[in-house]
Parts: C-alpha cells; structure tokens; sequence
C-alpha cells in the first residue's frame, strides 16, 4: 500500500524500469481499476508479477518474484494469490439470509461455501477463504470460517452459551484474549489451537437471540493469521441476528 499521486502506470516505473517488460492487463475488483504486471531481468533469470490496485489516494497492491527456472512450477499458487487481492467493502458484500434460523451475514465473493448441515434446531456452514500463502510443499494455504448456529443453553445468555462452548472446545483451545463483541451483542476471543504437528489460532465471535446461540468461528495458520483476522472482523460485522 502507498500513496497514489499519478496513474497507476506511473506507479508501477518504480518496479518496471530497467526490466525486460512483459505481459500487462487491466483487471478491476471491488469497483476498483487496476493493472496486472508479468515481467523479468535483463538476463531473464528472475520473473515478477506486480499487481496494482487503484483506490485514489492510495495503491493497493501484491508483489512476486522467483527464479524464472521455477516459476512456471510456481505459477498455481502465484495465480490463485493474485486472484484473491481486492478491496474489502463489507458492505459490498452479498448477504446470505437464513430466516429459519433467524439471522444473516455478508460473505465476501472470493470466499467458497464448503459444508453445509443443517437439522431442525442447528445449522452448520463451512466457508474457505482465497489463497493466503503457500507452503514449501506447493500447498495453498486458507483460513477457514464456521458458522454456528444451535440451541442457546438459557435463553437470552450469552454468558452460559460462552461457557458452554468453551467446555465443550476443551483445554486444547486457549483463550489469549476476551472482549465485547459490540456489534454482535457478545464476546469476542482469540485462541491458540496446539497439536504435536502445528498451531492454528482462532478468532471466535459469540451472541445470542432468544432461544439460539450464534458462533463465528474464524482459524488459519498461526503464520497467516494476521492476514485474516481484519477479514474476521469485516464479515463479522455484517452479521444480523432477529
């Protein structure tokens, strides 16, 4: 992100100049204009792609660079990134309305519905986000999102919901910070996940309406957290409940 005095194509000089230039294209997001960079040295042995989105005074945008020898063994996961870079705007968002269940919530287009239950009385959605990262394996890396909704243990308490929930997560998830979660009427934690193999951390957001209790449940790898959890906080804030 920087500031944004010209066109987006003067921008992109201070990456461009002194490099073979490549392939180019417009691409919009969001409403948002924006150029996409393929480019390489002089000599070709490093590639690039540079993606540059406008949002006047400022530039949004992503960068990649690697050895040409591997980048096209690259190339999946560098696309799927590049594909994932937008503008969020919560209120942009399309809202999923589930009157059955009495409440609604934005979810962002770039983000795929992956499981769906749903009983008389509980209903349980799964959602994937875009790439974050990718691992040494060649494994995109996401953060996942859950949605809850069940039987509220005493109507109207979102304390007792709070607690029953955290009893039935167990001791393997650690609550490393608590607040009000003002637009949901109820708390907000953040957690850490342990197992032998790796460690995830998860923001979870609680509330409760009459007879129901509702959970948004937000986990990625410890490292991409920090990508995440602004995207936590977005769709969170789209959440309506009757």
């Amino acid at each position: 992100m920087g500031p944004l005095s010209g066109s987006v194509e003067d921008y992109a000089q201070g990456y461009l100049a002194g490099h073979v230039a490549g392939a180019s294209r417009d691409f919009e997001r969001s409403g948002m204009k924006g150029r996409d960079y393929e480019y390489a040295t002089t000599d070709g042995a490093t590639r690039y792609r540079l993606l540059l989105l406008a949002d006047p005074p400022r530039v949004y945008g992503l960068y990649a660079q690697g050895p040409a020898a591997s980048w096209e063994a690259q190339r999946p996961g560098i696309d799927a990134m590049a594909l994932s870079l937008t503008l969020e705007r919560p209120a942009l968002y399309p809202v999923s309305r589930h009157e059955a269940f009495g409440f609604s919530l934005g979810i962002p287009p770039s983000w795929r519905e992956t499981r769906r239950f749903a009983s008389k009385d509980t209903l349980l959605l799964q959602f994937a986000s875009p790439a974050l990262a990718m691992d040494r394996g060649r494994q995109v890396v996401h953060a996942a999102l859950t949605v809850t909704v069940e039987p509220a243990p005493v109507p109207g308490d979102v304390q007792a919901y709070y607690d029953a929930t955290l009893k039935k997560l167990g001791d393997a998830f650690k609550v490393v910070s608590h607040e009000p979660w003002k637009a949901g009427g109820g708390y907000v934690d953040v957690m850490v996940v342990e197992s032998a193999m790796s460690e995830s951390r998860v923001k979870r957001f609680f509330a409760v309406r009459g007879n129901r209790g509702y959970s948004l449940s937000f986990e990625s790898r410890e490292d991409v957290f920090p990508r995440a959890q602004r995207w936590a906080d977005f769709i969170a804030s789209t959440f309506g409940a009757q």
